[in-house]
């Protein structure tokens, strides 16, 4: 890896979908050496064995699942049975090399296989072992399975996120959790590596995603816990601040679906919205719109009156006239757009990915940058299978004994088969 941050630590991963691959990535891309262990025989949530709109190029559905590519760069990757005698035998082998272990299993799953901390940390004693299941590792929920949706609902993001005239669950299928949870294990095994440094010995981490995620929820916790309120879905109003919404555009760079995001905090920059809008008088003293408390009294009316004007022109130019006047607008920006997007550009963001099977894409990149060891791509998501020989043989199988495995059906390279 570019990065030397991580260097000589290794990280392996028993997890799925997004919150525990996603750090997984995270760490590869600080440079640790990150060994994904993916389920075999039964293919993972993020690798269909058929898919009703498949990802670009050619082969297997498995190896084209976007949201697969964008959580596990930066990976070396076995498909490994664990449920199998000989499959717990290799994952013990493993195990006894790494540095850092975290699953992502409903609590008590890992459990079940015979791979809990105490027998774990008698194969290692110093490897970090990371527990990320929804609940947290012990409690009343104890096997309960869920994902970001619903972790997202439990905590009570989903009923706030979203338009106050539509139904909850008319809500963007993006989870705030999925993120939380992979920054918290990433900050857990850094600080535990720390630790590490000063005792010799691993820990037990346990994570709570839900409880990660409502940390960063505040403002609504404290809402109900001090206050006895509910907190209402505003969709893209502010309780406080009028104007303050998302207004369609007369065109622009996302043609007909072009809108732009506007809002005035103070009574200045209304008085700067006001004169872009060619109604000076509106912030003139004595009218009812001059001051922030008639402009929430008039919401409606006055949301009315932008919408008019955003709607007179595309959604670039309103912007740039608004700001120009001392107000706040931005174009909501088209997927497209983010490709040429200056700040992206001048980052170097946007890294260019090539794969066997999909060819050359663009793919989001880092949410740090370190100098000088800074992060890279340097592997895409790795084929089913791709390291099974160079891994395993550096745990001491010959490659008659790889043939045996896998005609036994202990590690492979598909799945279908």
């Amino acid at each position: 890896m570019t990065s030397h941050l991580l260097e000589g630590i290794r990280a392996i991963e028993l997890c799925e979908v997004w919150a525990g691959p996603t750090a997984g990535s995270l760490l590869g891309d600080l440079g640790a050496d990150v060994v994904k262990v993916e389920s075999f025989p039964r293919n993972s949530m993020t690798r269909p064995l058929a898919a009703p709109v498949p990802g670009p190029g050619e082969g297997p559905p498995w190896e084209r699942s976007h949201i697969h590519h964008l959580a596990n760069r930066n990976k070396r990757n076995v498909a490994l049975n664990i449920r199998s005698d000989a499959g717990v035998d290799v994952f013990r082998r493993l195990l006894a090399t790494g540095d850092i272990f975290f699953e992502g299993y409903s609590a008590g799953t890992v459990d079940r296989m015979g791979f809990d901390w105490e027998t774990v940390h008698a194969i290692n004693p110093r490897l970090i072992y990371v527990s990320l299941p929804g609940w947290g590792a012990k409690g009343p929920y104890e096997g309960y399975v869920t994902l970001g949706s619903g972790l997202d609902a439990a905590g009570g993001h989903t009923i706030v996120r979203g338009y106050p005239e539509r139904p909850i669950e008319d809500t963007s299928p993006i989870y705030h959790s999925d993120a939380t949870g992979a920054l918290a294990l990433v900050f857990a095994v850094i600080t535990a590596l720390h630790r590490r440094e000063q005792t010799g010995k691993g820990v037990y981490i346990d994570i709570s995603q839900i409880e990660v995620l409502n940390w960063h929820l505040p403002a609504q916790v404290a809402e109900w816990a001090m206050n006895g309120r509910l907190p209402e879905r505003l969709g893209n109003r502010d309780p406080l601040i009028v104007p303050h919404g998302c207004f369609r555009a007369g065109g622009g760079e996302a043609g007909d679906d072009s809108w732009v995001v506007v809002a005035a905090e103070t009574d200045q920059q209304w008085s700067g919205l006001a004169r872009a809008m060619g109604h000076p008088e509106w912030a003139v003293r004595g009218h009812p719109w001059a001051t922030v408390p008639g402009r929430l009294a008039a919401r409606d009316e006055v949301h009315s009156a932008v919408r008019s004007f955003v709607a007179s022109d595309t959604a670039e130019q309103v912007a740039v006239l608004v700001q120009r006047h001392g107000a706040i607008a931005a174009p909501v920006v088209a997927p497209w757009s983010l490709l040429a997007d200056p700040q992206h550009l001048h980052r170097g963001w946007m890294q260019t990915v090539d794969h066997p099977y999909v060819g050359t894409q663009m793919f989001p990149g880092f949410p740090w940058q370190v100098s000088p060891d800074a992060p890279s791509w340097d592997r895409p998501a790795a084929l089913v299978g791709e390291h099974n020989g160079e891994i395993f043989r550096a745990l001491g199988y010959s490659d008659d004994d790889l043939a045996r495995l896998q005609a036994d059906g202990v590690i492979g390279d598909r799945y279908g088969a």
